[in-house]
């Protein structure tokens, strides 16, 4: 076996993952002004003062409109918006100056869908870090109301630190002063994986934390055609563990740890409750992960193991995106196209004289609610 570098089975990786580096200057830090938004700007705080870094605070209006309102109503929706969007920075200009983040600091926005209103500030910004909440919701409450959180994870150009709302998290919230001390870097030896190793490095040695690399050996379920035949697998399990610690020595050699203390630990099992399990197991601070950017039909089919840890770990996911300038096109090519659907949009006719004809078109262009007005115009012809 040559010991050649350029003969490892991993040549290349340490060089496409120098990008991943935390340089951290910028935090952005979405608010809905919850008490669990608050724990996350306690994190940025602390986050921000061992990188000496800016925070930004961002908070996103979901515009309701109730169903009452389809009436012909003296109603003016340009000055409902004016009102939220100066209610709405004046509370961030409160929060800001109660967290000591500076006024210029401050985001308000109003459009739709959060998320992407999120990723775009952050790509405007040049955010290296998300800090936001996560409810955790799952079953039939994530289907309704979803969760913005996994699809900041799942969109975002640059890496998102997400906090738990769980009561029981007790120093893993981040937001106390005991600081980090252990972090979990689940690795599936992959150029994603090696980038996240390759952040969590840099990350540990600025806050003096150990880490701990686990990779899970998934062997997937066992289907058998005779449902009463006893088959042992031990043989097999322990084959893919040998080998997938022969793998993990061959992985960490690229790393450059420098003065971060580490261990690595090879375990059986499926991956997303596997390293959830073993993060509660250790009672490590942090989890740091990173995520292949699936989308759309791959996505729908296979998911992602990042995602699932920050539904259901008990404690905070830093993820470090795959392909941040991939990320940053794609934001900046919806944003494009949603600037050209507006612009495809047929605009009111211009009210001026004519017919009979042409003035009750008038009154169905210009009226707030035109298909109300459509549907009572016999009425409205036939009144005094």
């Amino acid at each position: 076996m040559q010991s050649d570098f350029t003969a490892h089975p991993y040549h290349g990786l340490r060089n496409q993952s120098e990008m991943k580096t935390p340089a951290i200057q910028t935090i952005l830090v979405p608010t809905d002004f919850s008490k669990l938004s608050g724990r996350a700007i306690e994190t940025a705080k602390n986050i921000a003062q061992r990188f000496d870094a800016n925070v930004h605070l961002a908070h996103v209006h979901e515009f309701y409109y109730p169903s009452g309102l389809i009436a012909p109503l003296p109603f003016s929706f340009a000055a409902y918006r004016a009102d939220a969007e100066i209610q709405g920075t004046r509370r961030l200009k409160v929060l800001a100056k109660k967290n000591g983040t500076a006024a210029e600091h401050c985001h308000f926005m109003d459009g739709a869908p959060p998320f992407s209103e999120i990723c775009n500030l952050a790509q405007g910004i040049s955010a290296d870090l998300i800090v936001m909440p996560t409810h955790g919701y799952t079953g039939l409450t994530r289907v309704f109301l979803g969760n913005t959180a996994e699809r900041i994870v799942q969109h975002s150009p640059c890496p998102v630190l997400v906090i738990r709302a769980d009561k029981n998290a007790g120093r893993s919230s981040l937001d106390g002063k005991t600081g980090i001390d252990s972090i979990l870097v689940p690795v599936d030896f992959s150029q994603s994986s090696f980038q996240a190793l390759e952040y969590a490095i840099a990350f540990a040695e600025r806050v003096a934390a150990k880490l701990i690399i686990l990779h899970m050996v998934h062997l997937g379920e066992a289907f058998t055609a005779d449902g009463y035949a006893m088959y042992d697998f031990s043989l097999l399990i322990d084959s893919a563990r040998e080998g997938a610690e022969a793998q993990m020595q061959q992985f960490l050699r690229l790393a450059k740890f420098r003065r971060v203390s580490f261990k690595s630990i090879v375990r059986v099992g499926p991956p997303a409750s596997g390293i959830c399990g073993f993060a509660k197991e250790r009672d490590v601070d942090l989890i740091i992960t990173a995520t292949h950017g699936r989308t759309g039909f791959k996505h729908l089919l296979m998911g992602s193991v990042a995602e699932r840890i920050v539904r259901h770990a008990d404690r905070p996911v830093l993820v470090v995106p795959s392909h941040p300038d991939v990320r940053a096109q794609r934001l900046t090519r919806e944003e494009r196209e949603s600037v050209e659907r507006k612009s495809r949009t047929p605009r009111r006719v211009e009210a001026t004289g004519g017919s009979a004809a042409k003035k009750k078109e008038r009154k169905l262009t210009l009226h707030p609610f035109p298909e109300r007005r459509k549907t009572n115009k016999f009425r409205e012809s036939h009144s005094s």
